[in-house]
């Protein structure tokens, strides 16, 4: 930059860029709060050169003046300069910029640009990476209405969570905010074992109980604690996609095998065949099918689990949805030989953004795997853990899955007449079922076998209305379907969604297609 002639053009040369840019932000930057866009600018500026290091800043007044802000909002912009070392007061009066910034990199090097053969070759992905990236379902991942994931915030009692919250930041121990308890908040590990205990029939001490980031965190923990490389592990086909993208992670040999209508048989082994280490299993609602497993099935499993020391990884995702009849008491709650983990989540009853999922291990593993889950990934949110200790104890969770259930079981039912009358010679055909049961979120279709379902899915998308395909959920040829989420859809908005879907089923399904 050229030299400034005198002390006070620099303010000036900085009022100008500062008006300039304020009046012509990006798209980005006008979402950004005031005080937050005005500290982003200053920093820039001062970083670029714009008003050089040891001249003066003008004013709060000034600035508020230039930009037709009030003063209250640029005064804490100078504080929050001053705190990051890139101005400091003057002796006399103003703001003055550091000679040197402290916690401010200097200006980059120009340096020659590389060849633009050599700029073009991005860095390459290694094989796992390779995996994620080419996955199917990341095509038809679209967030728009009946999309997989997506929930109804509106249901959320955001008053009560932000009351249970503020109370647990006004009671606070200063420990609590630096470190949590290996394994989770104990309050919350109480909570849910109490709770598991009467809705799922789950035998558990609070000890038993590791908190987590999600379920990917929980099977990335089994798999690291409890596999070698090389053990084989039987997957579900088809079946939850990330399991598989992360047990692939640790070098396991995977097997996917058919699921039928009350989810995955026990395997036969052949003479001097390996029995697997670990089966991950959706007993109580088979992802996506939703199949749920018998209890004659569930016995065969834990027989086969205890004679070949086969570990059960129970995932029991969204077993608070049943719309009919009694549930099933949860696999775990029926091992007598501790060969089943159980795997809960609380991103379908509270929100998904919570992060908080749970394991529980079977007794002698519980030490082991608190003090990895700390050591690995940290202790988690522990304000987050402790309002929802709060939220569970006082009972305020349980009234919570009552309400989304009575409203989730409405946006079934809707979207089943929604369907029905959109497409009854369809379904009088048998061209188009809907194969899960009363229970989840999601509805799963089935489409005959000469249907390309995810030529389907792209049209319902560009339609407006996001349909999985069910063979990106599979390993195989021969599943074809489409996967529809009814939870964050209010019931009268179903009918005119299916209405806009109908014509691409019905074009799908037509006779000589």
């Amino acid at each position: 930059m050229p030299s400034l002639p005198s002390a006070i053009a620099p303010a000036d040369a900085l009022l100008d860029w500062l008006q300039h840019a304020w009046a012509h932000p990006s798209a980005e930057e006008a979402r950004v709060p005031i005080g937050a866009r005005l500290t982003q600018l200053l920093r820039r500026a001062i970083l670029d050169r714009v008003v050089p290091p040891a001249h003066r800043l003008p004013s709060t007044r000034t600035l508020a003046q230039a930009l037709a802000i009030a003063r209250n909002t640029a005064v804490p912009v100078d504080v929050q300069l001053r705190a990051e070392g890139s101005v400091v007061a003057g002796q006399g009066s103003g703001t003055y910029v550091c000679r040197i910034g402290p916690d401010v990199l200097p200006a980059a090097a120009v340096v020659e640009p590389v060849a633009r053969s050599r700029a073009a070759t991005p860095l390459a992905f290694s094989r796992r990476g390779r995996r994620y990236h080419s996955h199917p379902l990341h095509e038809f991942w679209t967030r728009q209405p009946f999309c997989p994931g997506q929930f109804d915030f509106a249901l959320f009692p955001h008053r009560l969570w932000n009351r249970l919250q503020q109370r647990q930041l006004r009671r606070a121990d200063p420990i609590q905010l630096e470190q949590g308890e290996p394994g989770g908040a104990p309050e919350l590990r109480q909570a849910i074992a109490e709770h598991v205990r009467a809705t799922r029939g789950v035998r558990c001490a609070p000890d038993q109980v590791i908190i987590t980031d999600g379920t990917g965190e929980s099977i990335d923990l089994v798999a690291r604690l409890m596999c070698d490389p090389g053990d084989e592990v039987l997957l579900e086909d088809p079946g939850y996609w990330a399991a598989t993208q992360v047990l692939s992670d640790h070098g396991l040999r995977l097997h996917a095998a058919p699921v039928d209508a009350q989810g995955l048989p026990v395997p036969v082994l052949r003479r001097g065949q390996r029995a697997p280490r670990l089966a991950y299993l959706t007993p109580s609602n088979q992802f996506p099918t939703g199949g749920v497993m018998p209890l004659a099935r569930r016995l065969e499993w834990l027989q086969f689990a205890a004679r070949h020391d086969t570990l059960l990884l129970e995932d029991d995702y969204d077993s608070e949805y049943r719309y009919e009849g009694a549930p099933f008491p949860s696999l775990q709650g029926q091992d007598a030989a501790g060969r089943v983990i159980y795997l809960g989540t609380f991103s379908k009853t509270v929100y998904p953004g919570i992060r908080v999922a749970f394991l529980v291990v079977p007794p002698g593993l519980q030490r082991v795997f608190a003090d990895a889950s700390a050591d690995f990934y940290r202790d988690g949110d522990q304000i987050v853990q402790q309002v929802l200790a709060d939220f569970m104890r006082e009972g305020h969770y349980a009234a919570h899955v009552r309400t989304l259930r009575r409203e989730y079981a409405s946006r079934r039912e809707a979207m089943l007449r929604a369907l029905d009358d959109a497409l009854p010679e369809e379904f009088a055909s048998r061209r188009l079922s809907v194969v899960s049961g009363a229970r989840g979120v999601h509805l799963t279709l089935a489409l005959p076998d000469d249907v390309d379902d995810r030529a389907v899915a792209r049209a319902a998308i560009a339609h407006g209305v996001t349909a999985i395909p069910l063979s990106v959920y599979a390993t195989q040829v021969g599943w074809r379907g489409l996967v529809l989420s009814f939870a964050a859809t209010p019931v009268a908005h179903i009918g005119p969604l299916v209405d806009a879907l109908a014509p691409v089923l019905r074009d799908a399904l037509a006779p000589g297609r």
